[in-house]
């Protein structure tokens, strides 16, 4: 589970905040609680994907689901080893996590996502940055 107090950790040009990205985590589970869905589960290696995924955004100055090299989330669980049969990524980019996180829920398939059924893990960075803001990057898996 990720850290109930405020906790900062210097990734790349960013400053990694725990406490937003448990209140992202428990934002998704209300929601797919009132969509009768299940509710999810911190997974770590979710979790440390979302975060070098986040250091990469910022490093490299992109903003996509594929990356200047054209990997992609899925290929960083694949060379992780992690199993899985879905999977997904959500990144959303905004002056704080609150107002990034609303953007999520206001795109459908975002939205979709963060709601689907077959997911049960979740991995979440919010990286806090001079420049941009915040960055959220949501990973999922069954």
């Amino acid at each position: 589970m990720l850290a109930a107090v405020i906790l900062a950790l210097a990734v790349s040009t960013g400053t990694a905040d725990f406490a937003a990205a448990q209140t992202v985590v428990n934002d998704v589970n209300a929601h797919r609680s009132v969509a009768h869905e299940t509710q999810l589960v911190v997974d770590p290696q979710l979790t440390a994907v979302a975060m070098d995924r986040a250091a990469d955004l910022i490093r490299r100055h992109y903003f996509a689901h594929v990356s200047p090299d054209g990997t992609t989330a899925l290929d960083a669980l694949r060379t992780r080893a992690y199993a899985y049969g879905y999977a997904g990524e959500n990144l959303a980019e905004a002056q704080t996590a609150a107002i990034a996180e609303l953007a999520l829920w206001g795109s459908p398939e975002h939205r979709d996502n963060m709601l689907e059924r077959h997911y049960n893990r979740i991995g979440v960075a919010v990286l806090r940055t001079p420049e941009n803001g915040d960055l959220i990057v949501q990973i999922f898996s069954d």
